[in-house]
């Protein structure tokens, strides 16, 4: 835990709300993402917290100073119920400060943390319950007063704490406690874990379950169990090879402590647990809904919308592209998925729940993508059913078409956005939507060699072309697939380089609507290789 100067002259503090909570016993633990500073003062009932997944003993008396971009979870572990003041708070770099912080090359040391010193406790205690019983003043005098109640409180903070002698026992337990975490897979015996904080064992161990709540052997194993839930839940590594990783050498021993703490053998916690997931899929979200497995949330901000999976993300919550710890927190999920766009969040996308990140690549298509993730969740079955079923769509469709005297596998196709108020396009290949893949994979239209050299090289879109460069991807194309994504052909109304490519004077060029083309997942593609099929019969051309 940090002992540091407070930075009165260098910060603003200012008080964002108090509240009293109360937790009855045994319930879920709470998860919180903190935004600002977070003071937990307990004032009856015992629990513990984890703070970044360690774990610390609650009791009355106890209180934390706990830092923004912490994970924090609380929890009552006994009958009685579990009461806390919890109290957030804003530290603010002023101007001036920011700009000498620029100009020198160190950073100051920020404010206490971790469990603190709050003795003589009905002093502090009081201080706690004249901030609580005048949160709810409005005007501007009361305000600056509740404003002064927290600068007497972070001095009372400050003065039992900035001097701590640096042989305080207790940090040097917490020490030890942040290398356990730093290596879960080390054999550290009590003896070793003693001496490192330079105490005898009896001693170690007394102090080790006074904070934690138990023994360090206790501790150990609960890290490393947990450690081993977040891989069962994330990966598809055999057994032994997940408890290796958590730092078991016995399979058998770890599937017997696994069996004892989770109440379930680790095969049956993966076939429970992943067949009631709540997951939140920054991406991959429509193959989740096609599987049934509805995301508690998602970026339906990007891939929100389909027509084919409206009545089916009613209930998603959606999260948006950059999503909010807060949010993520909320929604309590079991796993999170997402691609390398949300790459740089995943440490603390992490510490809310187990995270998958599946890097983007652009050669790998729909079925690829959808096999991993119903291996992920549990759901292989589902994915093979998917291609099957389009395989079999597909090669109807082809022979219903070919039927009608239109040999595709022989005829070339091109898909275009227009952008820019007409003066530029982009152009897609079978892997980035706009029904590229029933197009090109699922009826088998040949992509123009523009395309064709652009696919090849792992590229599945281009964008910002100069429309004048149009024909040069488009005019050795038979037929021309137009997504209108808020601009259409209109644009290019009277345009003679439009006007001339060999699709448009054929009849042959079809405008989509967003709603329908946009999506790649299973369902929508689906409804895209029937809608096609109908659209290039009734041309007949």
């Amino acid at each position: 835990m940090i002992r540091t100067g407070l930075p009165f002259q260098t910060h603003l503090f200012t008080l964002l709300r108090i509240e009293v909570e109360r937790y009855p016993a045994a319930p879920k633990p709470k998860k919180m993402y903190l935004t600002d500073y977070m003071l937990l003062s307990i004032l009856q009932g015992n629990g513990i917290v984890y703070i970044d997944g360690k774990r610390f003993r609650l009791s009355k008396g106890c209180c934390f100073l706990i830092h923004p971009g912490s994970m924090v979870e609380v929890a009552n572990t006994v009958l009685q119920e579990l009461e806390l003041y919890k109290l957030i708070f804003r530290a603010e770099q002023t101007e001036a400060a920011a700009n000498a912080s620029r100009d020198s090359q160190g950073t100051e040391g920020f404010l206490l943390s971790g469990k603190l010193n709050v003795q003589p406790l009905p002093e502090w205690s009081a201080l706690l319950k004249d901030m609580y019983t005048h949160r709810e003043n409005t005007d501007n005098l009361a305000a600056f007063k509740q404003h002064i109640r927290l600068q007497e409180l972070l001095h009372y903070l400050c003065a039992r704490n900035l001097h701590v002698s640096g042989r305080d026992p207790r940090r040097a337990v917490i020490r030890t406690i942040d290398e356990l975490h730093g290596d879960i897979t080390r054999n550290m015996s009590i003896k070793l874990l003693a001496e490192q904080a330079n105490m005898g064992s009896r001693q170690y161990t007394y102090l080790f379950k006074e904070l934690t709540g138990v023994t360090p052997s206790d501790y150990v194993t609960e890290l490393r169990i947990n450690q081993a839930k977040t891989q069962l839940l994330s990966s598809n590594d055999q057994v032994s090879t997940i408890a290796r990783n958590a730092g078991f050498q016995d399979v058998y021993y770890f599937s017997r402590r696994f069996k004892q703490m989770v109440g379930l053998s680790p095969k049956h916690f993966i076939s429970e647990r992943r067949r009631e997931l709540r997951v939140v899929a920054l991406y991959y979200g429509g193959i989740l809904t096609a599987m049934g497995v509805k995301p508690v949330g998602a970026n339906l901000t990007w891939w929100g919308g389909s027509e084919f999976l409206k009545d089916m993300e009613t209930e998603i919550v959606n999260v948006g592209e950059d999503p909010s710890m807060e949010l993520l927190a909320s929604l309590e999920p079991d796993l999170i998925l997402m691609n390398t766009y949300n790459a740089r969040g995943y440490e603390q996308y992490a510490k809310i729940a187990p995270s998958v990140l599946i890097p983007y690549d652009g050669r790998r298509g729909i079925y690829e993508e959808t096999r991993l993730v119903g291996g992920l969740i549990n759901h292989s079955k589902d994915a093979e059913d998917f291609i099957q079923r389009y395989e079999k769509k597909a090669a109807a469709a082809r022979a219903r078409i070919q039927a009608a005297g239109i040999n595709v596998e022989t005829k070339t196709a091109s898909i275009l956005r227009i952008e820019a108020g007409g003066s530029q396009f982009s152009i897609f290949g079978e892997n980035y939507g706009r029904c590229g893949w029933p197009i090109y994979r699922g009826l088998r239209f040949k992509p123009s060699p523009s395309v064709q050299h652009m696919m090849a090289s792992g590229i599945q879109i281009e964008q910002r072309i100069p429309t004048p460069l149009l024909p040069d991807y488009v005019s050795d194309s038979d037929y021309l697939f137009v997504i209108n994504e808020g601009e259409g052909v209109e644009q290019f109304a009277g345009v003679d380089l439009w006007e001339l490519l060999s699709p448009v004077q054929h009849n042959r060029m079809f405008e989509l609507p967003m709603n329908k083309f946009l999506y790649f997942d299973p369902i929508s593609l689906e409804a895209q290789l029937e809608l096609l099929t109908e659209m290039v019969l009734e041309r007949g051309l």
